[in-house]
């Protein structure tokens, strides 16, 4: 009889402290350079993420460089609630964007506008590696160059400026 009553406390108190000590959602800020040799497909050409992310804000500017010419810099600004926000890319295409989390996850559903087109995707941002990288997942129709629809983008988080 004690020994039930022991357990039973002990499930107890593992449901209430799962509760309690779960860790909150993870915070998604910082700089972030992409990783394009362990990107897949692997990718070429310098992109950098800073990303401000606070409670339901998500504030994302995405600097492109490639080779010597000017670079490019696009500022998104996103809620992660599931209302759909309306942005301009680095490309100058239009992006309908809602965001959801998912457990541990960001997840996106994008509808971009580009030369009357209308280009269905969805993206998800995954902090893996103890939060030193984020794993970007895109899939759909335009998700990739090498036509699988699909492709991993890792990028490393950069160490604060002091």
């Amino acid at each position: 009889m004690k020994r039930r009553l022991f357990f039973g406390l002990l499930l107890m108190a593992l449901v209430a402290c799962h509760g309690m000590c779960s860790p909150p959602n993870p915070d998604f800020s910082g700089v972030w350079k992409l990783n394009g040799e362990r990107s897949t497909p692997k990718r070429s050409g310098n992109v950098t993420l800073r990303i401000d992310h606070h409670d339901a804000q998500l504030n994302v500017e995405t600097t492109i460089r490639r080779g010597s010419g000017a670079a490019r810099t696009a500022m998104q600004r996103y809620t992660t609630d599931g209302k759909v926000s309306t942005t301009i890319g680095a490309d100058g295409d239009e992006f309908h964007t809602s965001i959801v989390r998912s457990g541990k996850s960001l997840v996106f559903s994008v509808e971009e506008h580009e030369d009357g087109h209308i280009i269905l995707s969805r993206e998800t941002w995954t902090l893996i590696e103890n939060g030193a990288a984020l794993e970007r997942v895109r899939e759909g129709a335009k998700a990739s160059p090498d036509g699988t629809g699909k492709q991993i983008l890792i990028y490393l988080r950069e160490p604060p400026q002091t």
